[in-house]
């Protein structure tokens, strides 16, 4: 079924001020001009900090971005004193961060449909070889920079920097950390272009 311009931009947008508002009552500190489509989903633990800055936009339907089918947003926090930070202009769609220790997203930068910021491995293994849950004690934070592109369906792990403007393709897995201006692709995600040199535009 399509709909009508006007129609479709306040089907996706009409909702916004009231997911703003439940996003408040969650305890998410919110900037200024957020775009919330679709209800996205948060868990944020009792002394924990969700940062939403100026003009952010949180998609979660697949009217606005068929590539992310539809999946919620999800903004999570495992730990009190865990720190989640959008920057302003941040963009997503469908995209899952669990943060149990820091997790900085710089402004301007793009997060494709489906993909996954994650801060820890969730599980350490004990010396008998069990699992225990405890996601702070294998938590290493995740600093990415200003106007990267992080595509579709990729993975960003635990204890990796991005660079500013810095691009992973679609459905990497990155486990390093990517120099500025940088192109990673694959998994584990390897560098596949050459940086841009002063006053040049790498070829993405």
């Amino acid at each position: 079924m399509s709909f009508p311009g006007n129609l479709k931009r306040l089907a996706l947008t009409g909702l916004s001020p009231l997911w703003c508002l439940y996003l408040r009552g969650l305890g998410v500190s919110c900037g200024r001009n957020l775009l919330v489509i679709g209800r996205p989903g948060v868990n944020r633990k009792r002394g924990s900090t969700i940062c939403l800055g100026d003009s952010v936009t949180l998609c979660s339907s697949a009217m606005a971005n068929p590539v992310a089918e539809g999946g919620r947003c999800r903004l999570a926090t495992l730990a009190a004193g865990a720190e989640l930070i959008l920057r302003d202009g941040v963009g997503m769609s469908s995209t899952v961060i669990c943060c149990a220790l820091r997790i900085e997203i710089g402004a301007g930068t793009q997060i494709g449909g489906g993909a996954m910021i994650l801060d820890t491995d969730f599980h350490p293994r004990a010396d008998d070889g069990t699992w225990l849950t405890n996601p702070v004690a294998v938590a290493k934070p995740v600093l990415i920079g200003r106007n990267c592109f992080i595509g579709a369906r990729s993975i960003i792990l635990k204890g990796v920097t991005l660079g500013d403007g810095a691009v992973v393709g679609a459905g990497a897995v990155v486990t390093r950390d990517v120099p500025a201006g940088a192109m990673v692709a694959g998994n584990p995600a390897k560098e596949i272009t050459p940086r841009a040199k002063d006053g040049e535009n790498a070829e993405i």
